[in-house]
């Protein structure tokens, strides 16, 4: 097993031919997590953008998670443990589910109660373990009971006659007695139980522990007279649910993980190739948007990934892509562009005139504020220390009439913290209550 951080060090592994090639399928077919990724060397069929890859050695770049290609298994974790010497994965895994839960856009089919309560500490072997528990207790809790379309041939109606199957199956072969009937009864043999159990299969042959193989093999159990089929993930796409099913639909983001993982196998029940990976700078992005958005909705309107400007009207281009356009409720009129950097700056960076902020990072935000109209920007930082720094703001006067300033105010945020853990969300609502003025 390789144990990797972003941008960390070069570390030994097996079969790197076989796991770039893996890689490389992976981007090329876009992936669950991939799709709204743009890059100009998505055509290219040898880029991926996961591991560097020198001679028997690989690096992380800035995806997390984990790829399992048979019994070679790589776990890559965020960079900001890489800073605090964190070798605990159950604190780290513990991080990776809380932000997950405040991602809008990568919605992940697991809440932070039943991570609280799991010890293992490999991350495919927990992924399993959630989603068999969550098989498990949804079938047993709430069976689901659903219409499911038949098309058969009958000798006494029943539902309606398909009349052009019974022309073409049973008229042109002189089978008149034969009719050809549509009727949906109402089965516990239905499409989704199908798919639970195509999922459980194909985690059943993927699992090493003992107790996600018992959790597995007893969902299969329950759903013993339910037909096996294999399904493809345009088969989870077109189910619909009625609102009383919530918890089924948390169970069919699931198989959309599991079953997505099927385009690199070409066995029905195969999925040796086990492959989940986030990038950190969306995480990162995601969660601050999730989190004012869930906190703070209450004064401020959350614009995610506000497009409807360009910087040039004529000809109308340079789309304007801040991570986050805030807009006060209150009488006051009050705008606030956020843009998230998911970067580490220097332990020193309080030492140097420009705080650690790259130019051109500035440059952008002055064109977007100019713009919008707007004075206020925040840029925010992932703290790199259990202590957060102050704040630094810079102010930009307009070379128009010296009067407008635009403040760009950089930000360390309490994105993690291997000692208090617990408090982490009460200190991110401080910090958010301290820079939003309240």
């Amino acid at each position: 097993m390789s144990f990797l951080f972003e941008y960390g060090k070069w570390e030994p592994a097996e079969n790197t031919r076989g796991l770039k090639q893996l890689l490389q399928g992976i981007w090329l077919h876009g992936g669950v997590f991939y799709e709204e990724i743009e890059t100009e060397e998505f055509s290219d069929k040898s880029y991926q953008p996961f591991l560097r890859f020198d001679g028997g050695k690989i690096r992380a770049n800035n995806y997390v998670g984990f790829i399992q290609n048979g019994s070679e298994l790589v776990e890559i974790y965020p960079k900001v443990f890489r800073e605090a010497d964190c070798q605990d994965k159950s604190i780290m895994l513990r991080h990776i589910f809380y932000w997950f839960k405040y991602c809008r856009k990568w919605r992940f089919p697991f809440n932070q109660a039943a991570l609280d309560s799991q010890h293992i500490e490999e991350f495919p072997e927990l992924i399993i373990h959630l989603i068999a528990n969550q098989f498990f207790e949804t079938i047993t809790n709430q069976p689901l009971m659903q219409y499911q379309r038949v098309e058969e041939s009958m000798i006494t109606p029943k539902g309606s006659i398909n009349f052009g199957r019974y022309f073409n199956n049973s008229l042109s072969k002189g089978n008149y007695h034969q009719i050809e009937c549509d009727y949906e009864p109402f089965l516990f043999d239905n499409k989704v139980n199908r798919i639970i159990k195509y999922c459980a299969r194909l985690l059943i042959g993927q699992t090493r522990f003992s107790e996600n193989m018992r959790l597995l093999q007893e969902t299969i159990f329950i759903l013993d007279e339910v037909e096996d089929l294999p399904y493809t993930i345009h088969d989870v796409e077109s189910i619909t649910l009625n609102s009383f099913y919530n918890d089924y639909e948390m169970v069919l983001n699931s198989c959309r993980l599991i079953i997505n993982q099927q385009i690199y196998s070409s066995r029905n029940y195969d999925i040796s190739q086990w492959c989940l990976l986030f990038p950190m700078e969306y995480i990162f992005e995601d969660f601050i948007a999730g989190f004012l958005e869930c906190h703070f909705s209450k004064s401020w309107y959350v614009k995610y990934q506000k497009s409807d400007e360009y910087l040039s009207n004529n000809p109308r281009v340079f789309n304007l892509q801040h991570d986050i356009f805030l807009t006060s409720k209150d009488g006051f009129k009050r705008n606030i562009i956020i843009d998230t950097k998911y970067k580490l700056r220097d332990r020193n960076f309080k030492q140097d005139k420009k705080k650690g902020i790259e130019q051109s990072d500035l440059y952008q935000m002055v064109s977007y504020a100019y713009k919008r109209g707007c004075n206020e920007i925040l840029l925010l930082y992932p703290n790199i220390n259990e202590t957060l720094h102050d704040p630094d703001t810079f102010e930009i006067n307009s070379g128009f009439n010296g009067i407008d300033i635009i403040r760009v105010t950089a930000v360390e945020v309490p994105f993690w913290s291997t000692q208090n853990f617990t408090l982490l969300m009460e200190r991110l609502k401080e910090t958010f209550d301290r820079t939003l003025g309240f």
